[in-house]
This record gives structure tokens, C-alpha cells and sequence, in this order.
């Protein structure tokens, strides 16, 4: 076993966002409790540029291994190559880094998208049969982890269901919050008929929402869909004032688990310096950990408050 007194940087994408800042937390007690290990956190600020930069801290500070969160992965890889030949562990979250080949850690995404279209084509079935289903996505269409976890399996839960679902696909919201509430009023003004949105980020299901209302749409009434049924990524307490709200299209989410998160990146590194994970390997090797489906059909308001209480303390 790796001795005590181990030092691993904990890189977060954006420190300002609550999973994160939960993810921090966790981190630096479990890696302490558990391993003896001091984990240091190195906030990406949102910006690709200072993730990259980062990667050049864990060399010079003298770091036993890393757990990467990084948007670029070219422009971070010579940081990371050079850490290797050094000795120094380095690990990802979310995404595998170019050819580097490091061992990478991703939430079970895939296992909850599928479930979440699902049970929307399913509600949507019970309460319209006579509706066709009518599916979009908003989100990254270009990104390959958030296709492989998020858009894909999504329509594949759909059609499970409703084998004739009509698909028009994911569309590039990618620019947030505003571009999404556009995409919305300029989809459904010209494709009145859709009714089943996976809205992949908590930011944009914000502009979604807001555009489905700018709409008059966005609307259930006794739990049952008037216009459409919507999902989200990133369960928080805004969302679950939404989901379990009775009059509002907003009704399953994907929740994402900071404390489980946190612990299987520590785990990852501590894994690899034991000698139980290769440092890297071709393809990269993943090891998955669980996410939650969040939903008004299958998981009672009192779990998802103590759900929520656990991983944020909300």
C-alpha cells in the first residue's frame, strides 16, 4: 500500500458550482481520512487556459498523482506526458485525455439517460396515446462522452418504449443558459409537436424552462403532461422544487453524486500508486461510478430531499 502522507491535486472544472465545490469538500476529508493523503483542490475557473496551466502545478509541487478535470486535451497533454515520465500518477474525470491513455473516471451516465427517456415515453404514452412521440436533445452534440452517456442512450430509452418515436436530435446549446431558451421558442414555434426535451445540463434546463413558459407551454396538470415532459442533468435544490412540483414539465433529472464522485477519483489515483490500475493503457481504461435517477414517477420527494441532503447537505 501507498504510505501516508501521499499529496494529490483534485481538479475541478468551476469551483463557483455547488457539485464541485461538494466534490472539494469530499475529497480532502476522504482522501485524509482514508488514505492519510493530502488533497489539494485546483479550481479550472471555467476556463480551458487555466486547467491546462494547472496540469504544469502538479509536476512542480511535487504531487504523487492527479485527478484532471480539462476541456482541452491537446493543449494539456505535453503537462501530462511530462508528469508520467516523472512518475507522477495522473488520472481524469469525465473525459479521456487525447492518447495520453490515463486511467479515467466517469459517472454511470449512460444507465440513467436510458432510464430517464424511458419512463418520460412512457408517461407521455399513458396520458396521449393518440400523440405521437416527439423527441430533441439540447446540449453538446459534438462532445463524445456527453453523446455516449447522455444523447444516445436517451433515445434509446425513447424508442424501448415508443419504437416509432420521431428523433429530431441534439441541437448545440452549448453556448448556455440564453441560447438554450432561443433554441427552445424558435424549435417549438415551428415544431409545435414536440413533447419529450432532454435538456442536458441544469444551466440550460434553466433557459429551457424559460422558453417553454415564454411559449405558455411547460405545463401538467394533476401529474400528467399537457404539452411536454422534460429532463435534466445535475439534480439540485432548484430542480427538485420543479420536479416534484405537480404543474411543472420538468420531471426527472439526472443526479450526480459529488460525494460518491469524489471518493471514486481519490480512490482511482491511491488504485494506480498501489499498483492496481495500469498508469495508462490503450485505450484509456474507465471505471464508472453510479449516478441517480431523480423522477417524480419512480423516486418518492422524502428520498430525493435526503439524496440531496447527503451529497450537498442542502
Amino acid at each position: 500500500m501507498a504510505q501516508d502522507g501521499k499529496r494529490i491535486a483534485f481538479f475541478v472544472s468551476d469551483l463557483s458550482n455547488v457539485f464541485h465545490q461538494s466534490q472539494a469538500v469530499e475529497a480532502q476529508r476522504y482522501g485524509k481520512e482514508k488514505y492519510g493523503a493530502e488533497v489539494v483542490v485546483f479550481d479550472g475557473q471555467a476556463d480551458s487556459a487555466v486547467m491546462t496551466q494547472n496540469v504544469d502545478q502538479v509536476l512542480a509541487g511535487g504531487f504523487d498523482g492527479a485527478t484532471l478535470h480539462i476541456w482541452d486535451a491537446e493543449a494539456a497533454t505535453p503537462g501530462i506526458e511530462d508528469a508520467l515520465a516523472e512518475d507522477v500518477v495522473m488520472t481524469s474525470f469525465f473525459s479521456p485525455i487525447g492518447d495520453t491513455g490515463i486511467p479515467t473516471a466517469r459517472s454511470n451516465e449512460a444507465e440513467v439517460s436510458f432510464d430517464m427517456g424511458a419512463q418520460m415515453a412512457k408517461a407521455w404514452k399513458e396520458a396521449h396515446p393518440d400523440k405521437p412521440v416527439v423527441m430533441v436533445q439540447l446540449g453538446w452534440p459534438n462532445h463524445t462522452e456527453v453523446n455516449s452517456g447522455r444523447t444516445e442512450p436517451f433515445v434509446e430509452g425513447v424508442l424501448s418504449v415508443a419504437p416509432e418515436a420521431t428523433n429530431l436530435g441534439a441541437l448545440d446549446a452549448s453556448q448556455g443558459q440564453e441560447a438554450a431558451k432561443q433554441i427552445i421558442v424558435d424549435l417549438l414555434t415551428q415544431r409545435p409537436e414536440v413533447n419529450l426535451i432532454y435538456s442536458e445540463a441544469s444551466n440550460l434546463t434553466v433557459g429551457t424552462m424559460a422558453g417553454l413558459a415564454q411559449l405558455g407551454r411547460g405545463k401538467f396538470e394533476d401529474g400528467k403532461p399537457l404539452t411536454e415532459i422534460v429532463a435534466s442533468v445535475d439534480f439540485d435544490s432548484v430542480e427538485f422544487g420543479q420536479v416534484y412540483d405537480p404543474s411543472s414539465s420538468l420531471k426527472v433529472s439526472m443526479g450526480l453524486p459529488p460525494v460518491e464522485t469524489a471518493r471514486g477519483r481519490v480512490d482511482l489515483v491511491m488504485d494506480v500508486l498501489n499498483g492496481d490500475v495500469a498508469p495508462t493503457s490503450d485505450p484509456a481504461e474507465e471505471f464508472f461510478y453510479k449516478a441517480y435517477t431523480i423522477s417524480y414517477w419512480s423516486m418518492p420527494q422524502e428520498d430525493a430531499q435526503t439524496w440531496l441532503d447527503t451529497q450537498f447537505g442542502d
